[in-house]
């Protein structure tokens, strides 16, 4: 039987447990021996943590389990091949078992041939994961404690500005030079945009030409710079020598909050309904307001849609008789709508080719609206001059009317939005906002996914066949 034997051991373990490679290799080589079978080849991945599969060596022998080079896996511990469960599992029933391979752990004394064997091997892989756990617990009791002592945690993520030096944070003279460039920006009134705009022509850091404005937001509002450590959402005294002055980050942190109270609320409060798109939405058939209806089903099943006031119509809120612009799920719009701002947040040129698309005043198309208000007004013109010859009924003539009044006053909004005031923000201050909408989307309430909605768009026209976004930096 051909026969692979894979080793793998992480730093630590070396030092603390003694699970060298060249000490697994030396007992599985014995085993094998033992069993009769041909070592085809050793697979070997040190300093590798079983934590995840991306080793080089194990990606080799799948690759060769899967071209049929091999008959039988062996390791000396289960917790050799992963220390996840999730990995564990894949690799033997997925990978190993998929392609024929069998699968043996020496120390375990198992192997998947026998039905004790696959029994085992889901049960010893929840200890393996727990044991990973444990560990994970252990490292961030330890973080927990350096930052209580005023250490950085270590690790990967250190802050623009220092390098992490014998366990301390130290100081990046030229990194720290663009950190108090970058809050002397933000406090005279630069956006987060502009900075990274700014940033990028001058300067490099440790991680990047400052690609992305999130990373600006971030250093603003991080209490490192002024000797501070935060860490599990508690904030600690560190031994590290700031690079910022209580002041200066003070300052920053004012303008901070008035910068995201823009993000979270337009200049007016929207009105305070219960769900995502509350007060934005109208119909683009009668001008009516779209509200939200509930039906609850045979079964007890709640769905929720938006109609028009008119199709259902409620009193003063209808525009007009039976209206019959379509219905909407409530979740099929919001979900419409919140797409259409993450492809914004994550297309930065997106979000200016909207704004050309909208700020640029299509004179043609301001003629052909003005040329249909005039014939709607010749038309109604008409309507009367029939009434009075009494060659239609007043019930008729007063329904056509009231489609062509509606149909004029949604013509003369349009010309009025084409040849409108300026926006109401920034492309600058739309792409600030737009740097929090994932995480708005993912974590936030609904309160806060309403008010970040309505900081961006102005209102949402509802047509049968299209929705149109107004968007508040048009």
């Amino acid at each position: 039987m051909r026969a692979a034997i894979y080793v793998r051991v992480s730093t630590l373990e070396q030092a603390e447990q003694g699970h060298s490679i060249s000490e697994q290799i030396s007992r599985l080589e014995k085993y094998c021996e033992a069993k009769e079978w041909t070592i085809v080849r050793t697979y070997t991945d040190p300093g590798y943590s079983g934590a995840n599969t991306d080793r080089p060596a194990l990606k080799s022998l799948i690759n060769d389990v899967e071209t049929g080079n091999i008959d039988i896996v062996v390791v000396y511990k289960l917790d050799r091949l992963s220390r996840s469960q999730k990995d564990t599992l894949y690799l033997i029933e997925d990978v190993f078992l998929k392609n024929k391979v069998e699968f043996v752990s020496m120390s375990e004394n198992f192997d998947t041939s026998t039905p004790l064997g696959k029994a085992m091997i889901g049960i010893l892989s929840v200890f393996a994961q727990l044991e990973r756990e444990q560990i994970k617990e252990r490292m961030a009791m330890g973080n927990i404690g350096r930052a209580k002592e005023g250490y950085w945690r270590g690790g990967s993520g250190v802050p623009i500005g220092y390098y992490f030096k014998n366990g301390e944070l130290v100081i990046d003279e030229y990194e720290a030079m663009q950190i108090k460039e970058i809050f002397g920006l933000f406090i005279k009134g630069h956006t987060f945009c502009s900075i990274q705009k700014i940033m990028k022509q001058k300067y490099t850091n440790k991680y990047s030409s400052w690609n992305n404005a999130h990373t600006i937001a971030k250093i603003i509002s991080n209490p490192t710079y002024i000797g501070k450590l935060r860490y599990k959402g508690k904030v600690y005294d560190g031994r590290h020598q700031p690079i910022i002055d209580e002041e200066t980050f003070r300052l920053a942190q004012i303008r901070y909050e008035e910068v995201k109270r823009k993000m979270g609320h337009q200049q007016k409060s929207p009105y305070r309904g219960k769900h995502l798109l509350s007060g934005l939405m109208f119909c683009g058939n009668c001008g009516a307001r779209y509200f939200t209806h509930s039906v609850v089903r045979k079964n007890g099943k709640t769905t929720r849609y938006y109609i028009c006031y008119s199709r259902d119509g409620h009193g003063h809120m209808s525009k007009m008789k039976g209206c019959k612009n379509p219905n909407y799920k409530m979740e099929d719009l919001d979900n419409i709508i919140i797409n259409e701002i993450l492809k914004l947040s994550f297309d930065r040129e997106a979000i200016e080719k909207i704004y050309n698309e909208n700020r640029a005043v299509p004179e043609d198309k301001i003629e052909i609206l003005n040329k249909r208000i005039k014939e709607i007004d010749k038309q109604v013109s008409k309507l009367m001059d029939l009434y009075q010859l009494d060659f239609m009924p007043l019930q008729d003539i007063s329904a056509r009317i009231e489609l062509l009044q509606k149909e004029k006053e949604n013509l003369s909004n349009e010309i009025k939005e084409l040849t409108g005031k300026e926006p109401d923000i920034t492309l600058d201050e739309a792409r600030d906002i737009l740097i929090n909408a994932s995480d708005v989307f993912k974590n936030g309430s609904m309160e806060e996914k309403r008010m970040f909605i309505n900081s961006l768009i102005k209102k949402i026209i509802i047509y049968e066949s299209e929705i149109k976004i107004y968007w508040k930096f048009c």
